[in-house]
């Protein structure tokens, strides 16, 4: 199936998992919370995209229904801010076609990053992969009052482009995130390779390899089935 996408003025981004590849340590990192806590039954897949402070509110809640042992208790989200620091530090790989599909967008229309990481961690994630000069605006969970999925990471991206939101295109792979772009007003493009995710938005995509900009037009030219 081919399309294309075309009336937008702006792009925003999702970070994690979208331009560069740090989904993995936050997953694992998760995963080790969660197994200390022997909450067999809940996939840290389930706490992908949260804030640090939204995955520790899960995580007490778990700990609570669960009963654990009074000498196992869940992170601070300082603890989690720290320890996801730390594994991000030896991130550097984007994920593949995102510096492709950046740089043809940047220069053409304003584009923007809308993440619920934090601001040190973002900015150094985008400089190891090459891409934080491209980008106009950043914005991290540090800019706004809510993070995702409320919609301020993306209304204020929007805002800091000069545009509407209703006038810009997102990318995101996690439902917290979609879900916040498409609250926004945003045209959501949700890009994940995983099925059995589900991702509020118009288009759904496996990967970049399948999205085109041509500059000229200023249109995202689609080849799902690439």
């Amino acid at each position: 199936m081919s399309g294309s996408i075309t009336g937008f003025s702006g792009a925003v981004f999702d970070c994690d998992g979208i331009l560069v590849d740090s989904e993995a340590p936050w997953i694992e990192l998760m995963g080790d919370y969660l197994e200390s806590m022997a909450a067999d039954d809940t996939a840290a897949e389930d706490l992908r995209g949260l804030t640090a402070a939204e995955a520790v509110a899960r995580l007490q809640q778990l700990h609570k229904s669960l009963g654990s042992p009074s000498d196992v208790r869940p992170p601070t989200a300082e603890e989690v801010d720290r320890a996801y620091s730390a594994a991000l530090e030896h991130v550097t790989a984007p994920m593949p076609g995102a510096p492709e599909l950046v740089a043809s967008l940047s220069g053409s229309i304003p584009i923007a990053v809308a993440s619920n990481g934090r601001s040190g961690d973002v900015r150094g994630l985008l400089e190891r992969a090459g891409m934080l000069d491209l980008f106009d605006a950043i914005i991290t969970i540090d800019d706004v009052d809510q993070g995702k999925p409320a919609p301020d990471p993306y209304l204020l991206a929007a805002q800091r482009l000069g545009l509407a939101a209703s006038a810009v295109v997102a990318f995101e792979d996690s439902p917290v995130g979609s879900q916040a772009a498409h609250t926004a007003g945003c045209t959501v493009i949700g890009v994940n390779s995983d099925p059995s995710i589900e991702l509020a938005g118009e288009v759904r995509l496996r990967h970049f390899a399948q999205l085109r900009f041509d500059s000229r037009t200023r249109t995202l030219l689609l080849d799902s089935d690439n």
